[in-house]
């Protein structure tokens, strides 16, 4: 398993969007620059988060949902995220890997929705609030009875937006020789979307 960390686009392999993004990198489309961040799991565990979290959690979901100790976990759960910090030498990594001008667009592989950060400095937050977002009611509703998410990376890319480009989707389509939807930024694919989702 290699070592986690902010890993360029072309040196990361992770399933299905990062592979289809390769993909497209191989075929000649430009891509705007992305780095893959495999860091999530590292985080919860140094900073004891699975177990902090599992005691908020304590008394919520029984023979009825606790909506009120719901409610107030989920809010705890998401400031205990945000509050909580990378090892040193994994954000200096990340900052020097993204140091150079934004906008950074952030966003989980395989998930349309993203947060745009101007500066570097900025990302590093955005990065923790993606991963806290993880614990807001309807995210822990929609998994339960897991409490944790699954660790998945988060593609950061150097974009100030996606917009669907139709005619690159057809021309992508045709050359992997299966249905899929381009978003770009400033002519760079940013983010390619499997007809079978993600």
């Amino acid at each position: 398993m290699a070592e986690p960390g902010i890993t360029p686009l072309v040196l990361a392999w992770e399933p299905e969007e990062v592979a289809l993004l390769r993909q497209a990198q191989a075929l000649g489309l430009p891509l705007a620059e992305s780095w893959v961040v495999a860091l999530e799991e590292e985080f919860f565990r140094l900073n004891n988060l699975p177990e902090r979290i599992a005691q908020l959690f304590q008394g919520v979901f029984g023979v009825r949902i606790d909506e009120e100790r719901l409610l107030w976990a989920a809010e705890e759960a998401e400031r205990q995220v945000r509050e909580s910090y990378l090892l040193p030498e994994r954000a200096e990594a990340f900052l020097a890997a993204l140091k150079g001008g934004g906008p950074f667009l952030l966003r989980r592989a395989g998930s349309g929705a993203f947060r745009l950060a101007d500066s570097p400095q900025e990302a590093l937050f955005v990065l923790k609030r993606l991963w806290a977002e993880a614990f807001r009611v309807e995210a822990i509703l929609a998994r339960h009875p897991a409490l944790l998410p699954e660790p998945l990376p988060v593609l950061v890319q150097r974009a100030g937006g996606a917009v669907e480009d139709p005619f690159l989707s057809l021309d992508l389509s045709q050359a992997l020789g299966r249905e899929v939807v381009v978003y770009t930024w400033e002519g760079r694919v940013v983010r390619i979307e499997s007809s079978h989702g993600g």
